[in-house]
């Protein structure tokens, strides 16, 4: 079951990501909360002001995963720039080593 979401983050879309603008819009969305101290990165593929330079992707595959600063709820947003993706709320912190092929 998720953590029930507060204030600060129940206005963080659970959403897929259709389009390139899309994710510009969810990315620079998250800068704002992250400025604003209201939620912190706790986990990322690249830096979030790396993932567009010059109007472009600078990869692919893209996940950052973060941590609502007042209550502690975790979101993923990831992202195949070719296929598009999702902001979803997660039920715990990714740890990479979990998801390494055997």
């Amino acid at each position: 079951m998720m953590p029930e979401r507060c204030v600060v983050c129940g206005s963080i879309p659970l959403v897929k990501i259709h389009t390139p603008d899309e994710y510009r819009m969810c990315l620079e969305s998250f800068i704002r909360m992250i400025m604003a101290d209201q939620v912190s990165v706790v986990y990322q593929t690249t830096p979030l002001d790396k993932v567009v330079v010059d109007g472009k992707f600078t990869r692919v595959k893209n996940f950052h995963q973060f941590k609502c600063n007042a209550c502690g709820c975790l979101y993923g947003m990831y992202v195949d720039a070719t296929q598009g993706g999702e902001i979803k709320q997660n039920i715990k912190m990714f740890i990479p080593e979990e998801y390494e092929d055997a």
